[in-house]
């Protein structure tokens, strides 16, 4: 694939800690929250004092190389080891789409800067878009906050055009993941929960204040009850296409057979005997 057009500067400082033998797995998009160029920014980080600093600065078709990233940057917190971090020098949490796609070109270069280092580090390209689940991969300071729980950083924000990120390390990778289009575990279970409350049963009262708890409970245990009454106790545990379980003190029928039987015997109106049925 064609290499975005830009231009590389290294200005590697000093503002760097060993991995510790920990493998790199997630390579995390950053902003600045000011108004730098990516020389200015990498000029700051470069100074240890500052206790802060990324492995690459963009802006305008610039990267700065500012660590590198066989070392650890000071951008993450404990997620230092394993990470790889990239700032869009000048950029803003609060940013629209519009402000995003303003910097298309920069976007295009931090998705192939990424997917080089997922190749020479060995993992993951996948990007690991909101709503995150934890794994290898491409995301954002976000990521490590909401999902690996360190930190309260919510960078790169909202309006991040991830779908155009996405895009973009598709094509550099010659490859689209297939659970790009699915929903994740978190979506799944969301509409389950929406379903279940918007079919709250009426209770006499009028009210429908049972809990997506109770409902479920109330369900598994009388679906429960009601396999074992047609097919015999312990038959919903079975694994694969459900049979009929007898049982040899009950002439090797169901409950719901005997039962039948029982019931015809006694002349009960309603009640038949299943096995005239097989024997007709």
């Amino acid at each position: 694939m064609t290499k975005p057009d830009y231009v590389e500067l290294d200005r590697m400082g000093d503002s760097a800690s060993s991995r510790h033998g920990a493998r790199v797995e997630n390579f995390l998009l950053h902003t600045q929250e000011g108004n730098g160029t990516a020389e200015s920014l990498a000029n700051y980080l470069n100074n240890p004092a500052n206790g802060v600093s990324y492995h690459y600065t963009v802006r305008d078709r610039v990267v700065v190389d500012v660590v590198d990233t066989d070392l650890a940057s000071w951008s993450v917190l404990d997620a230092n080891p394993f990470t790889i971090n990239l700032c869009f020098a000048g950029s803003r949490v609060s940013w629209t789409r519009e402000d995003w796609l303003s910097i298309r070109d920069d976007i295009r270069i931090a998705a192939w800067l990424a997917v080089q280092d997922a190749r020479k580090y060995g993992f993951d390209t996948y990007v690991i878009a909101p709503p995150y689940r934890r794994r290898q991969g491409i995301s954002d300071h976000r990521y490590v906050t909401e999902c690996l729980g360190i930190g309260t950083h919510t960078d790169v924000g909202p309006n991040f055009p991830w779908d155009v990120f996405a895009r973009d390390v598709a094509e550099f990778t010659g490859t689209i993941h297939e659970e790009e289009d699915m929903p994740s575990a978190k979506e799944i279970a969301d509409e389950v929960v929406k379903a279940i409350l918007s079919a709250r049963p009426q209770q006499p009262d009028g009210s429908t204040d049972a809990t997506v708890g109770e409902l479920l409970t109330w369900i598994d245990k009388h679906t429960a009850d009601g396999i074992d009454l047609a097919a015999g106790t312990g038959s919903k545990d079975q694994r694969g296409p459900l049979q009929p379980t007898g049982f040899d003190y009950l002439a090797d029928l169901t409950p719901g057979e005997a039962l039948g039987v029982i019931g015809a015997a006694l002349n009960i109106p309603g009640f038949r005997d299943p096995r005239k049925d097989e024997q007709r």
